[in-house]
């Protein structure tokens, strides 16, 4: 038996009891090659041998990642997928507030018998806020799988730094949210080195009680800069780039051509909404590159075995807090983007309170975690239920019945988290990836069966055929043949 000498990462030597390939999300591969009793010998000749990924920070080859193709056609295929990502999202985000305004619009409109309700266009806005947040949230909850009970505090406080910054410095909004990001990073870094050296449900109470200590200084000593509970209103905003916020596509073409564009969905879109959906763009395309890179590879290593990532000399705590800090100025940008939105309602200590944080969580389960899209999805649904359904009533009696039980009116603007938790409960329930792993289910099913339809063949057609006599699997070292005959009689034939 051949015994290889143990891995060395960053001159640490890699414990026996830690021994074995571990194979990580993403494709991580941080392994101990050793030889055993019908275990195929690791390769001698690292250079002809495909490696482990590395986990360095380095750049990740081909080889590394196990791939068969060159470093350039990985690079092409990850560019291509990141394409597609991009692409999508951009037609995504400019056919949201169709899809509230004229479908849910309509559909809200059918069901319940009233006129068709208000406010989608502020909605879609406040959706694109939240979503920019729970995608950072999600870096932090679905990769490295840290629960915090904390973002509310970057939300909230970069929310109030725009604000803040709206009346004294400038009314810029992309002056407002670029402060408003920069003021979230150094407050990220003192509450996730204070927390992260603690993990589960010690660093969630943690990021929990930080949260709280920022939303009580909002309401007390700190009510001189934020307001206390009157909060900050009459906030300022500049047009963007000579257009006002609240212009529209239409508006703008009639002012620079006299007449009236073309009465369409899109030409309804604000300056205001398509400054939240070009940073919701921006956050979907750096999310994703994050989350592909080796740093991202890495982050879902520590996920699935934190112990095993510092065993190989990862210093796991500065890659937690790099992942905190980032997933806090996600938080931050949400924050000061929902300032913008919200500059003439204003900013209260609400966006700082902890049930804001669970609004998060809630958003990102709803969604599915672990994804680009889930916070997206997660944050519509969250935000349709507590903004459209908390509007609506019903009167429960009606002819005889009301002279029986009298007239009773059903308000769902007091019970609207309650519907959300019907919701949430029966999502996750059926599909723990939420809303997307929903989707997903119904789209692999639907393809299956237009494939088994389509295919023209019958369900024996289908059917794998099985090799009736298999040759033995292995590991990928050389086969163990059964001893013969005339090995068990030692030689001798009868």
């Amino acid at each position: 038996m051949v015994e290889h000498r143990p891995v060395r990462v960053r001159g640490r030597r890699h414990p026996d009891a830690a021994g074995g390939p571990v194979r990580e999300r993403g494709g991580v591969d941080v392994t101990d090659h050793r030889s055993d009793e019908g275990v195929s010998e690791a390769p001698t000749d690292t250079a002809a041998a495909e490696g482990p990924a590395r986990t360095d920070g380095g750049t990740v080859t081909a080889s590394d990642a196990g791939g068969s193709g060159t470093a350039l056609e990985r690079l092409v295929e990850l560019s291509k997928r990141e394409s597609v990502v991009v692409i999508g999202s951009a037609i995504a985000l400019l056919a949201l507030p169709v899809l509230l305004i004229d479908v849910l619009g309509f559909v809200s409109t059918l069901l319940f018998g009233s006129t068709k309700l208000a406010g989608y266009e502020g909605l879609s806005a406040l959706v694109l806020a939240f979503a920019i947040a729970v995608i950072g949230f999600d870096i932090l909850l679905g990769y490295t799988e840290l629960l915090s009970f904390g973002h509310a505090a970057f939300f909230g406080v970069a929310a109030y730094t725009a604000g803040i910054v709206s009346t004294q410095v400038s009314a810029n909004p992309l002056v407002m949210v670029f402060i408003g990001i920069v003021v979230t990073a150094p407050l990220a870094v003192v509450i996730g080195f204070l927390s992260i050296r603690r993990s589960g449900v010690y660093f969630a109470v943690l990021t929990l009680t930080f949260g709280q200590m920022l939303y009580f200084y909002a309401l007390g000593p700190g009510a001189w800069l934020t307001g206390g509970a009157n909060g900050l209103t009459d906030l300022q905003a500049d047009p963007l780039f000579g257009f006002a916020l609240s212009d529209t596509l239409q508006d703008i073409y009639f002012d620079m051509t006299g007449s009236l564009l073309l009465d369409v969905p899109f030409a309804r879109l604000s300056v205001e909404y398509l400054l939240l959906a070009a940073f919701t763009l921006a956050a979907i395309w750096l999310a994703y590159r994050i989350i592909n890179s080796p740093y991202g590879l890495i982050l879902s290593a520590i996920g699935e075995n934190e112990q095993r990532v510092d065993f190989v000399g990862l210093d796991v705590f500065r890659y937690k807090l790099m992942a905190f800090v980032i997933s806090a100025m996600f938080a931050g940008a949400g924050g000061a983007l929902f300032a913008v939105h919200e500059r003439i309602a204003g900013i209260y200590p609400g966006t700082l309170y902890w049930i804001t944080s669970g609004d998060f969580v809630i958003m990102a389960v709803l969604g599915g975690t672990g994804s680009i899209a889930g916070p997206f999805l997660g944050a519509l649904v969250f935000e349709y239920i507590s903004n459209v359904v908390s509007s609506l009533s019903f009167v429960l009696f009606t002819g005889p019945l009301k002279g029986i039980f009298g007239e009773f009116t059903l308000n769902f603007g007091s019970i609207w988290r309650l519907v959300l938790g019907g919701v949430f409960v029966l999502v996750v329930a059926k599909f723990p990836d939420g809303i997307r792993g929903a989707i997903s289910s119904a789209v692999e099913a639907a393809d299956g069966r237009l494939t088994g339809s389509g295919g023209g063949g019958s369900a024996a057609d289908s059917e794998v055929d099985v090799d009736p006599d298999p040759e033995p699997e292995t590991d990928g070292g050389a086969t163990e043949r059964p001893a013969s005959r005339d090995e068990e009689t030692g030689g001798e034939r009868r």
